[in-house]
């Protein structure tokens, strides 16, 4: 069976994403002020065009947001 990702082509291409738009798990208000700053390039460049390169990243750093800020609203 091929694999779905082929790891040792992935890590060279996350550790270069990495030195250019830090992305991973928000945890502090640092991460997030960072998180959110890279969202807002990526609507300015993006808008609503679906057929954008970036598109898909501008969505998962969008859900990378809201889950981070679900976890702030208080229970109910």
């Amino acid at each position: 069976m091929t694999p779905v990702v082929e790891l040792t082509q992935l890590i060279p291409a996350w550790q270069t994403l990495q030195k250019i738009a830090p992305l991973g798990p928000i945890l502090t208000e640092q991460d997030y002020l960072r998180t959110a700053d890279i969202l807002n390039l990526l609507i300015d460049e993006v808008r609503d065009d679906a057929e954008h390169p970036l598109f898909s990243l501008m969505g998962i750093v969008g859900e990378l947001i809201e889950s981070y800020e679900a976890g702030l609203e208080p229970s109910e």
